[in-house]
């Protein structure tokens, strides 16, 4: 098994913005060095290596008081008891893993206790990353030859198609302006009702038989992106650059998800499985099976981080930058 180290965290600063490529993530702790980890043969209960630097984050010490009770399971002989657990000792009863798109998990422990479970919520509750790419293209006439037979004999035809060429693509990261701390919530189903109590779907979650369950937050940088668009369009016009300007927002570290620890599930998401559904078609069956045996938890929580820096004020501080970027021919 491979375990990838949470980040450490830093407050916004000063940053410098790469071109042409995305920008590498400006806080050192993004791209941690992934630990190995190895079992000891003859031992019963898992025991995964976790960073080193965890004891330094900014987070408030996990010895502090909690806002819920410490839930205590037993495993065989041994007990645990996850709310007087530093973040280290948490970390290291579980099972999981981190990609680009944040922490997943399906370990037993997170699907038979609620407040395990939502203690691994709040732990893995990091700030998004948010590029804000900016991309200037405008379209071509292109002459294409072609040659079909016509009659037995080879004709040849020219006709003329648009293609989009791009003049110039770069990126910003917003990242850094992204507050720390996010709030963990339960959605509204519609306008007219209650929201979902985080307590209550937890729970839900926990007690219910169902062998491929699954449950996840899915984190928000709120933000008004529409304003910083027309900021950046209109910083670009500035230049005198008279094509199209496109500005969008790509994320990662955007998902904590726990899967069911059942031998059902295991076997369905193997990649062996995924490929003999796909050439025997049963993937007609079994994706529609999966997704209502998920559509419970779906979109019931969710995580917002508010950016701490206005629109204007972002763009004004990386406008001289932007503009350096600006070439076409």
């Amino acid at each position: 098994m491979r375990v990838d180290d949470p980040p450490k965290v830093e407050a916004p600063g000063n940053n410098t913005q790469q071109a042409t490529e995305p920008s590498a993530p400006l806080l050192p702790s993004y791209d941690d060095v992934i630990s190995s980890i190895h079992e000891d043969a003859g031992e019963s209960s898992r025991n995964p290596a976790m960073p080193a630097h965890r004891q330094s984050e900014s987070k408030p010490s996990i010895e502090q008081p909690l806002l819920y009770s410490p839930p205590t399971i037993r495993e065989g002989s041994s007990m645990r008891n996850a709310g007087s657990m530093t973040s280290q000792e948490f970390f290291r009863q579980l099972e999981y893993k981190r990609t680009s798109k944040g922490y997943s998990s399906s370990d037993e422990w997170l699907n038979t206790d609620a407040r395990a479970l939502r203690r691994f919520f709040e732990e893995c509750n990091e700030r998004p990353r948010v590029q804000v790419e900016v991309t200037g293209s405008h379209m071509e006439d292109r002459t294409v030859e072609s040659e079909r037979e016509v009659n037995g004999r080879t004709r040849r035809e020219t006709h003329t198609r648009q293609e989009k060429v791009v003049d110039f693509k770069f990126s910003l990261d917003l990242t850094p302006f992204i507050h720390e701390k996010g709030n963990i919530y339960g959605v509204r189903p519609d306008a007219n009702s209650e929201p979902y109590d985080i307590e209550q779907v937890v729970e839900s979650y926990v007690k219910a038989d169902n062998a491929l369950k699954e449950i996840r937050i899915m984190k928000k940088a709120i933000w008004d992106y529409g304003a910083v668009r027309r900021e950046i369009q209109h910083v670009v016009k500035q230049t005198g650059y008279p094509h199209s300007v496109a500005v969008t927002f790509p994320m990662s570290n955007d998902c904590i998800k726990v899967k069911s620890h059942s031998v059902v599930s295991r076997v369905w998401r193997h990649p062996v499985t995924s490929f003999l559904c796909f050439i025997s078609c049963a993937c007609l069956v079994g994706w529609p099976l999966e997704r209502m045996a998920t559509q419970k938890w779906r979109n019931r929580l969710m995580s917002d981080f508010v950016v701490l820096s206005a629109p204007r004020d972002y763009v004004a501080q990386h406008a001289e930058f932007i503009k350096r970027q600006i070439s076409w021919t």
